[in-house]
């Protein structure tokens, strides 16, 4: 896949990487006052964009070979990646925050699940692309 063809199709997720951080600004006050913390919302924003960047290159690096295997490989490592790292940081923010934000978790679980549609449906579409399939 092309360096410039690869980065068109990051831009949705670039664009709803922007979106939710301007949501997140825009409603900062009222956020809090709902007791969602914004720090842990925003940083799951961030988490969730550069994993879905990692996960949607190894997605996509094998899909001009005709390798079944190595494929499959790639969504396990990218599925396997994803859940260390956000598994990682929501026990660190459990273990280490003073003040707990179940609502800020709940809600990167939303972004979470935007992010995976994101990601699937780019997915799809370069699979269509470069089989053939309508």
């Amino acid at each position: 896949m092309q360096p410039s063809s690869l980065s068109k199709k990051i831009l949705p997720l670039f664009f709803v990487f922007v979106v939710v951080n301007s949501l997140i600004l825009w409603y900062q006050s009222i956020l809090q006052e709902k007791k969602i913390d914004v720090l842990v919302v925003f940083t799951a924003n961030i988490l969730l964009f550069f994993l879905s960047v990692i996960s949607l290159l190894l997605h996509t690096k094998q899909i001009d070979k005709k390798n079944l295997n190595a494929s499959l490989r790639n969504v396990m490592s990218a599925t396997l990646i994803k859940m260390f790292v956000l598994g990682s940081a929501a026990v660190f923010y459990l273990i280490f925050a003073k003040e707990k934000s179940v609502y800020a978790i709940m809600v990167s679980m939303a972004l979470y699940f935007i992010y995976l549609f994101m990601e699937i449906s780019i997915a799809s579409k370069i699979n269509k692309e470069k089989n053939g399939n309508s």
